[in-house]
This record gives C-alpha cells, structure tokens and sequence, in this order.
C-alpha cells in the first residue's frame, strides 16, 4: 500500500492511497494527485507490513508485480528464486557457514530457526532436505532476532555487505582526509529527518524516520530538526579545521 496523508498526517481526501500496482509506470501521479509530500508522510506516519508466518510478502507484490493488464503480471517471490539460481548462489547451509552459524540438516534443526510448525512442513515437503533450500527464502523465514526485522543469516548477509561497501568506498565521508574535523561534525549532526525537511513540504518529521512513529506525540516541527553550518566549508574555516592525520 502506497499511503498517502494530508498534513494532519489523516488520510488524504483528494488524493486516496493506492495499491502498489497502481503506482507503477505512473509518474503523472506526482504532477497531478499532490507531489511527493502526501506520499512522505504516509512513509513517515504509517509503519511498514510486518513479516510474519502467514504473509511473507504482500500479493501485491506476488500477484501484480510491474502489472500493465489484467492477464500480465509478475512474482517477485519467483523472480528472487530464479535469479538466485541463474546467478548460482549457493544454498542455505552453506551461507549458514559463511556467517559462521550452525548448518540446518534434519526437521528438528529447522524447528530450532523456524517455530512456525505450518513453515517448517511446508519447507519439507518442497526441499526433502535442508542444504536444498534457497538462501532467500531461508533467510526470510528464520525467527527474526530480538528487536529486528531479519534472522541471523540475513542479518550477517546484509551486515557483511553494508561494511565492504563502506569500507571499499575511498571516498567514505569518515575516512581520513575527505573531509575536515569541523566538516565531520556538521555532517554527524545532519539526518534524514533534516533532509525531508530541506527538500520537500513536510513540516514536521519524526527525530528518526526509521523508527515507528505516531503522530502528533512523535514528530518535531522541521525548525526543531538540526540543520548543518555550511560555514565549515568556507574556504578559510575549511583550512584552519584540516585535519588529516586524525586516528
């Protein structure tokens, strides 16, 4: 569901939320049914659909996927198997060692990462074993660790992947001599609240977008977000904070 809130953060009158299969190839929406700040606020108002057991993923996504009519539409449940198969990735036990957890090799190893008894039958009648499971589903039905949105395999996977893709990045903004002592500041105190703010019509915001919020009790208006001092990119400030031989 594609929300859409008015600036109560209510749903809109004129503008409706829409199905995510309207959404798609349907750019006019933004010139014609209210811009980008309704949709920004139902981002910021409205949590995402929770992974459960029961609904993994929405039929909007497993039924009406790119959908351009009515006979044609994709499976992005199927799409992400056959990619994973055309590409060669390897299995789910073996990316269970990569991240140094225990491999799954019977049914009662499943139940000790999936508790859903309905899953784990379902996953041993398709796979008659363990190390033929494909690594997306596995990961995407493993019991989510406490407080978090994943099991431990796509935790380590997604984890692992995030810092190469700091760590490759020479121009990483923490990395010494990109930027200067003062300018690492400015840009610590920044954030996607503050940029919402800057760059569209949304007056209030959440401290952090990505955390559940509920309207009014969790937002600030945009002039209590911090916003970054340009002034440490002045030429002269730049170079009297130059700092390039910190740890």
């Amino acid at each position: 569901m594609l929300r859409r809130l008015n600036e109560s953060f209510q749903e809109h009158d004129l503008h409706p939320s829409l199905n995510l299969h309207q959404s798609f190839f349907s750019p006019w929406r933004l010139l014609r049914e209210g811009g980008l700040d309704p949709v920004l606020r139902g981002m910021l108002g409205k949590p995402a659909m929770a992974v459960t057991p029961d609904h993994l993923m929405t039929s909007e996504l497993t039924q009406r996927l790119l959908v351009l009519s009515s006979p044609g539409a994709l499976d992005l449940a199927a799409l992400n198997l056959q990619r994973g198969r055309d590409h060669g990735l390897a299995g789910y036990n073996d990316w269970r060692t990569f991240c140094g957890l225990e491999t799954v090799e019977t049914v009662t190893d499943i139940r000790s990462v999936i508790s859903d008894p309905d899953l784990v039958n379902k996953i041993t009648d398709l796979y008659r074993h363990p190390s033929n499971i494909d690594v997306w589903l596995g990961g995407l039905v493993e019991d989510h660790l406490p407080g978090g949105r994943t099991g431990p395999l796509f935790a380590c996977l997604i984890g692992k992947q995030m810092k190469v893709l700091r760590d490759g990045d020479r121009f990483w903004w923490e990395n010494n001599g990109v930027f200067t002592r003062a300018q690492k500041r400015e840009l610590q105190r920044h954030s996607l609240s503050r940029v919402i703010c800057d760059n569209s019509g949304v007056g209030e915001v959440p401290p952090d977008p990505f955390q559940k919020a509920h309207y009014p009790h969790d937002f600030l208006s945009c002039d209590n977000i911090p916003a970054m001092n340009l002034e440490a990119w002045r030429d002269g400030v730049s170079k009297a904070y130059s700092d390039y031989k910190e740890p």
